[in-house]
C-alpha cells in the first residue's frame, strides 16, 4: 500500500464528443485549465462521469492521452480503466495509461459480475500486477459487494499497490471502518457529490466528482472552509451545490447530460452524452440555469 497521492478536489472530467458523436479533443485543454484556476488537485479520467461504458478502447487511450498531453505534470491523474467488456481490456488500458505517465489507475468491479467479492478481487489483481503505479478501487454504491470492511481489506492483501478508493457510496459507517482497519495507509476519497462535506467529516483525504466540472470553485471553497474551521460556510456551500444536483438527480434530466448542457452553455464545447442518456430539452437546460444563477454556482 503506497503513500497518499490524492488531495482536494478532484473533477472527474467529461469525455467531449462533437456533433458526429466523435471524440472532440480539441475541447480538453479549456477544461482542465478551468480546473487548475479553481484549484482543483488532481483529475480522474474516464470514469462514469467521463460515460466510460460507451467509449471504446481505442477512444479511451486517446482520450487519456490527451489529457495527460494538456496536463503536462501539473496535477496527479488518476486513468480509470473498468468498465470494459473483460479484465483483459482493463489490463490493456492500465498499461498504456503507465506508459503515457499517468499518476495512478483504477477499476470499478467486473461488469459481469459486479457484485461477486471474489470475481471483483481477482479482476482488481490482474489489473494492479500489471502495471507499477498505484492502483485505485472505484466503489460504486449500485454494484458494491456486500461485505465488512476487515474481509475486504484481507481480500485487498493481494493486491500490492492497493493504494486507495474512489468511494461513491453513501455508506459513511463502512468508509470510516475502511479508514479505521486500513491504519490510515489507504489513499480514501468520497465520490458522493451531495455529501462531499460528511465525507470531509469522516476525514476523506478528497473527493472525485461529477459536479466539480460545473462547480469547481464552490467545492475547492467548501473544502477550504471545512479545513479553516468554517463549518456554517462549508454547510452553506453544500446547500447551495445540492439544489443543483438535486435538480439533475430527481428529474429525467441525468447528471452528465446535465452537466453536458451547462458547460456547453457556458462555452466548453463537449457535446450531448451518448446513449442510454437522453438529450436534455431547452426548458430542462432553463431550470437548471435558474439554479446556477440563483445560488451563484460556479
Amino acid at each position: 500500500m503506497n503513500n497518499k497521492l490524492l488531495r482536494g478536489i478532484i473533477p472527474a472530467i467529461v469525455t467531449p464528443f462533437n456533433d458526429k458523436g466523435g471524440l472532440a479533443l480539441e475541447s480538453v485543454a479549456k477544461l482542465i485549465e478551468n480546473f487548475i484556476d479553481y484549484g482543483c488537485e488532481a483529475l480522474y479520467v474516464c470514469g462514469v462521469t467521463g460515460e466510460c461504458l460507451s467509449l471504446s478502447v481505442t477512444e479511451r487511450k486517446e482520450m487519456a492521452k490527451e489529457v495527460m498531453k494538456v496536463m503536462k505534470d501539473r496535477l496527479p491523474i488518476v486513468i480509470h480503466v473498468g468498465g470494459t467488456k473483460t479484465t483483459n481490456g482493463a489490463v490493456e488500458l492500465a498499461k498504456h495509461a503507465e506508459i503515457i505517465g499517468a499518476t495512478a489507475v483504477s477499476s470499478m468491479a467486473p461488469v459481469n459480475s459486479p457484485r461477486d467479492l471474489n470475481a471483483a478481487v481477482e479482476h482488481y489483481r490482474k489489473i494492479g500486477e500489471a502495471v507499477s503505479i498505484p492502483f485505485y478501487v472505484y466503489w460504486i454504491a449500485k454494484t458494491a459487494q456486500p461485505v465488512t470492511a476487515k474481509i475486504f481489506l484481507e481480500k485487498m492483501e493481494k493486491i500490492p499497490n492497493f493504494s486507495g478508493i474512489k468511494f461513491s457510496d453513501n455508506n459513511l459507517y463502512l468508509f470510516e471502518r475502511i479508514k479505521e482497519y486500513s491504519g490510515g495507509k489507504l489513499n480514501l476519497l468520497t465520490g458522493v457529490d451531495e455529501m462531499n462535506l460528511s465525507g470531509m467529516v469522516m476525514k476523506s483525504d478528497g473527493a472525485i466528482g461529477s459536479t466539480y466540472n460545473v462547480m469547481p470553485k464552490l467545492f475547492v471553497n467548501m473544502r477550504r472552509d471545512f479545513e479553516n474551521g468554517n463549518i456554517k460556510g462549508a454547510m452553506e456551500a453544500q446547500r447551495r451545490a445540492n439544489y443543483l444536483i438535486e435538480a439533475m438527480l430527481e428529474t429525467e434530466v441525468g447528471i452528465v447530460p446535465g452537466i453536458k448542457a451547462i458547460l456547453n452553455y457556458r462555452g466548453f464545447n463537449v457535446g450531448s452524452s451518448r446513449k442510454p442518456h437522453k438529450d436534455i430539452s431547452r426548458k430542462q437546460l432553463e431550470v437548471l440555469l435558474g439554479i446556477v444563477n440563483k445560488y451563484k454556482l460556479e
